[in-house]
């Protein structure tokens, strides 16, 4: 009984980390950030499970970093892209996004213990995480990869050693999930070094003792500029305010502006097709006329309103009684002029 309760409280415990709750703590990001050499010049970052964004804002601030995000919980990603310059909503599946790119990628996966049987053929997201997202960092481009101690087994460690040089790996700060954290730089050819590999299996050994982030005087890797501007970085979700902001600077809305706004101040607007009577009223009747009209003595406020109405025609014979319905639309304006009187016109 004691085991299901224990069994019981570690899945919930694993369910909040795995819904995103568990960042990165500040103190160790520092330490990330001095094993780093950023150069002076902008250079990209990337996070595609990037939570609220704490972890880039603390891992690239004060540096020329441009910033890349990728997170799905809508809350969190609200956070994001008020911290970091690229934000997109979904999750990385649902993205189009440059290959062999990014300067600097840093991976905290979701990790799920339900596809670990030995039955399961669905894959470990932290496996399928890094699997995927490798193929976006650039050939000498710098991987941080931060995972439970426990679940570094060797089919992860394999992945790592076959695309990563000079790897290292380092214990959090904070014991709480038992977080170790493993940084390399990506190769442009795979090969797996079987001795490396075991190395880090054997850290990954219980009881071995394996190195906290340490603090370093000086930086261990350094991070190559350039790379900002991907050819593909976009979701399949839209941002209604991402795509407010980028049709307001498309060429289209530009060119429309140009089209309905006079070139001189004293030049009337004019319709891009002429102007009849009935055109009038009907945007008088559709409420696009609403609001200020007129100046002078003849200014006044505006408002109308399209109300539908049912008429039933009543034919008789002396055999039969026929009745048809039909619809009318009645218009009314009302009027008021900057006296205060009020007008009412119906037609």
């Amino acid at each position: 009984m004691a085991d299901q309760m224990k069994g019981m409280f570690d899945r919930i415990m694993r369910n909040k980390v795995r819904m995103g709750n568990f960042e990165t703590t500040e103190r160790d990001m520092l330490c990330i950030r001095s094993l780093l050499q950023f150069p002076e010049s902008p250079f990209s970052v990337a996070d595609f499970c990037a939570g609220s964004g704490r972890a880039l804002e603390v891992l690239t601030q004060g540096s020329a970093a441009v910033t890349f995000g990728i997170e799905p919980n809508e809350e969190k990603y609200l956070e994001l892209r008020n911290r970091i310059h690229n934000a997109l909503f979904g999750g990385y599946e649902e993205c189009r996004i440059s290959r062999d790119y990014f300067r600097l990628m840093y991976l905290n996966p979701p990790y799920d213990d339900d596809s670990e049987t030995e039955d399961s053929k669905v894959e470990r997201k932290e496996k399928r995480f890094l699997r995927h997202l490798l193929q976006y960092v650039a050939a000498d481009g710098i991987l941080v990869y931060n995972i439970p101690r426990r679940r570094m087994t060797k089919d992860i460690v394999n992945i790592l050693v076959a695309n990563l040089d000079d790897i290292r790996v380092y214990q959090s700060h904070d014991d709480t999930f038992g977080q170790v954290y493993t940084i390399g730089r990506k190769r442009s050819v795979k090969f797996i070094d079987r001795n490396v590999v075991q190395r880090i299996l054997t850290l990954m050994e219980e009881g071995s003792e394996l190195e906290r982030l340490p603090m370093m005087e000086a930086p261990v890797y350094r991070v190559l500029p350039g790379n900002v501007t991907p050819k593909y970085f976009r979701s399949s979700h839209m941002d209604p305010d991402l795509v407010r902001e980028v049709s307001k600077n498309s060429t289209l809305t530009k060119k429309g502006m140009e089209w309905s706004t006079p070139r001189k101040p004293a030049q009337k607007l004019q319709p891009l097709l002429p102007d009849k009577e009935m055109h009038r009223v009907l945007r008088m009747a559709s409420g696009r006329l609403n609001g200020k009209v007129g100046s002078g003595d003849n200014l006044h406020v505006l408002k109308g309103i399209v109300k539908k109405d049912i008429v039933k025609d009543v034919e008789e014979s002396p055999n039969e009684t026929v009745i048809t319905e039909r619809e009318v639309f009645k218009i009314t304006f009302k009027l008021v002029d900057r006296y205060g009187n009020i007008r009412t016109i119906q037609g």
